[in-house]
């Protein structure tokens, strides 16, 4: 599989809070409030991994801002 396809794969929102450090409620309520690129897939939000990083690069500084969660 080449990268790209690996990038646009759908991943549950759990798969994804564990990939990228964020917890999946956390991720359910970006989804819901369309801050994160996802859809309803029967009773599951799902994503891909370049969706996340495309959030991710999209955050802004503010409230409890977590810089430990980085794009290599």
């Amino acid at each position: 599989m080449s990268t790209a396809e690996d990038k646009n794969r759908l991943i549950s929102l759990a798969e994804a809070a564990e990939l990228y450090g964020f917890s999946r409620v956390y991720l359910s309520e970006l989804a819901k409030k369309g801050r994160l690129k996802a859809q309803k897939v029967g009773n599951s939000w799902v994503t891909t991994p370049s969706d996340m990083e495309d959030y991710i690069r999209s955050r802004q500084k503010r409230g409890v801002y977590r810089d430990d969660i980085q794009l290599d």
